[in-house]
């Protein structure tokens, strides 16, 4: 009986022509898009000087600060009210004032005269922004060899900044050596994009049943609830499995990054993640009655899942209530364990925690999937 349900499952799915190909295109996708596009390394800041020395000085300031990669020079502006009017008007993310007296006094323990403004409606991308100036005038004053970084940073006006230390700091980065943000998404986006496939799937699978009326000729036969519901989840294994492999092999082959941890582990919380997503989008499909609900149910919880998990933003900056919330969320433990294998290398030991929280929510989500099942019959 089970290999002829698991049969009848393939079947119906490689029946539709779209499903295989959004379960082969949708992961490309994500791999080769995605790192791109969903990045919080801020190029291209729109950076208004106005420069009062005109000298060499000044220039060799502006010169470190559009070469280092991350300002993109609008324009000079000969008074600091055209400079705040572009900014007023969004044409402008940062300003650099620089008194008259830059050349002769730089080296001055009484201020250092170079002023800063920062667009923060953006919050990110104006505190990243203000890093990277004061980076910069760092690395002026080094090249120079004038001494006076300590002076300089007293009298740095930076909003929202603080003035540059006199402190010497020797930088090691541990398991993402060069701060490459799609290093750090890559084993992200191979979360989302197995949740996206096996949630939305099952989700339509029993109410396509019901639209088209097979599920009817299910109901009479005397095949258990748990033998259908553990039948309908094994084929987004399969996928899922499909998914992890396929994302792996782009990330290898594109982007030169290979799992530092074991390829098994993957593959195990990939199996808990399924029982939870697939047992979660069969759930819901019991409640629906027609497809378009089941997918709005299920692009809710997908949303809430995905922004609580710690995917985009870390866990610890939630508050209370919040994270107290994330113990509930599946990718919250998908997530954690994936970047953990991946990135760092740890073993299950290491992520034990992990697989417990998502053997305990996948066990309940089955139940409730396998008890809310109802055949003709049920009471």
């Amino acid at each position: 009986m089970w290999k002829y349900l698991i049969e009848k499952e393939f079947k119906q799915f490689f029946r539709d022509p779209g499903l295989p190909r959004m379960a082969v295109m949708f992961p490309i996708l994500m791999i080769l898009v995605f790192p791109f596009a969903v990045s919080m390394d801020i190029r291209n800041i729109s950076l208004v000087v106005v420069d009062h020395s005109m000298s060499m000085e000044s220039a060799r300031l502006i010169e470190t600060c559009t070469a280092s990669g991350y300002f993109r020079l609008v324009t000079g502006c000969h008074s600091a009210a055209e400079a705040q009017k572009m900014m007023d008007d969004n044409k402008a993310d940062a300003i650099i004032t620089i008194d008259s007296g830059f050349g002769k006094d730089t080296g001055n323990s009484s201020g250092f005269p170079v002023g800063i403004k920062i667009n923060t409606v953006n919050g990110t991308k104006g505190s990243l922004g203000s890093q990277y100036i004061l980076s910069c005038i760092r690395k002026y004053l080094d090249d120079s060899g004038s001494g006076q970084g300590a002076a300089a940073g007293a009298a740095v006006q930076a909003a929202g900044t603080s003035a540059i230390p006199q402190i010497e700091v020797s930088e090691k980065y541990y398991f993402n050596e060069y701060m490459d943000y799609k290093l750090f998404m890559v084993p992200a986006l191979i979360v989302i994009a197995i949740t996206m496939i096996t949630a939305f799937l099952p989700a339509l699978n029993i109410v396509s049943e019901k639209e088209t009326g097979t599920i009817e000729q299910i109901n009479v036969t005397p095949v258990s609830k748990t033998a259908f519901i553990v039948c309908k989840m094994i084929p987004y294994w399969g996928i899922a499995f499909f998914i992890l492999a396929s994302c792996l092999l782009i990330a290898w082959a594109v982007f030169g990054y290979t799992c530092k941890g074991s390829i098994l582990a993957l593959f195990l919380f990939t199996t808990l993640d399924i029982v939870v997503t697939a047992g979660l989008g069969l759930l819901i499909s019991n409640y629906s009655n027609n497809a378009q609900q089941a997918m709005f149910v299920i692009w809710f919880f997908a949303m809430i899942f995905m922004l609580m998990s710690g995917i985009f933003t870390p866990i610890a900056s939630m508050p209370e209530w919040a994270r107290t919330i994330t113990y509930i969320n599946p990718l919250r433990y998908f997530a954690d364990a994936m970047r953990a294998i991946f990135l760092k290398g740890s073993s299950l030991a290491d992520v034990w925690y992990d697989a417990a929280g998502l053997a305990v929510i996948g066990a309940g989500v089955v139940t409730w999937a396998i008890s809310s099942y109802r055949k003709s019959g049920d009471a």
